[in-house]
C-alpha cells in the first residue's frame, strides 16, 4: 500500500511534465470559454429588448393631429357636431363635412355675414344663420351701421349670437360689430395673430373704451 502511495505523486509528476502544455492550454481554454459565456449571458441580460411598441404609431398620430383643425358646426347644417379637418381647410369645407346647408339655412345672410372661403382655426365655432334666427344682444339698425336682416349682430366664421375670432373673421365680419369701422377692422387684421383679447389693445388695434364694450362679443 505504502508503495501505491509514494507511486502517486510520482506518476502526476510524471503526466505534469510530459503533458504540461497541453493541461496549461486546456485550462486556458475552459477560462476563456467560461468568460466568454459569463459576458454572453451579462450581455443578453442588460441589452435594450426590441420591442414593436406604439409610440412610433403614437407619433404619427400627434402629427396628425398637429395638421388638423377641430371645428365645431352649428345652426343651419344638415349635422350639426364637431369635425375634424386638415389644417388650412375653408368655412365650405366645414359646411360640407356637416352635410351642406340645411332647408332651414337663411342664405342671404350667410351670403352677407359668412365668408366662405375664410382658413379655419382650430377650436373655432362656425355658426351658419338659420331663417327666423334671434340675435341675442341686437338691436334694430337704424344708423346706417352694418346689418343683417334688419338687426345689427356680430359675426365671425360665425355669425348669429357667438363671439367674433379676431385671428379668423374677415375684414366685413369685423365692420358687422358696432364702432368698428374699416379702419380699426384693418388694424385688428393687421395685428394677428393675437394670443390674448388684450392684445387688441397692446397692438393699438382699437382703443381701450372700444375694447370695453366689445370684449364679451369676441374670442381667439
Amino acid at each position: 500500500m505504502e508503495e501505491v502511495s509514494t507511486d502517486i505523486p510520482s506518476r502526476l509528476r510524471f503526466l505534469w511534465i510530459t503533458y504540461k502544455p497541453a493541461i496549461i492550454l486546456g485550462t486556458v481554454s475552459i477560462i476563456l470559454i467560461l468568460l466568454s459565456i459569463t459576458i454572453l449571458i451579462k450581455s443578453v441580460q442588460t441589452t435594450t429588448p426590441i420591442t414593436f411598441s406604439t409610440e412610433g404609431e403614437a407619433s404619427v398620430a400627434g402629427a396628425m393631429r398637429g395638421s388638423e383643425v377641430a371645428v365645431d358646426v352649428a345652426g343651419g347644417v344638415l349635422h350639426p357636431g364637431v369635425y375634424r379637418l386638415p389644417s388650412g381647410s375653408r368655412v365650405e369645407d366645414a359646411i360640407r363635412a356637416a352635410g351642406g346647408l340645411s332647408a332651414e339655412a337663411d342664405s342671404d345672410r350667410l351670403a352677407k355675414l359668412v365668408n366662405r372661403a375664410a382658413k379655419l382655426s382650430d377650436g373655432a365655432k362656425l355658426y351658419i344663420p338659420k331663417v327666423g334666427d334671434t340675435v341675442t344682444g341686437s338691436r334694430p339698425v337704424n344708423d346706417g351701421s352694418s346689418s343683417t336682416g334688419g338687426f345689427e349682430t356680430s359675426s365671425s366664421v360665425a355669425t348669429g349670437s357667438l363671439p367674433v375670432s379676431i385671428n379668423a373673421a374677415s375684414q366685413s365680419e369685423l365692420e358687422a360689430l358696432s364702432g368698428v369701422g374699416p379702419a380699426t377692422a384693418r388694424k385688428i387684421i393687421d395685428g394677428r395673430p393675437y394670443r390674448g383679447l388684450e392684445e387688441l389693445v397692446t397692438k393699438k388695434a382699437m382703443g381701450q373704451s372700444l375694447f370695453g364694450k366689445l370684449k364679451d362679443q369676441l374670442t381667439l
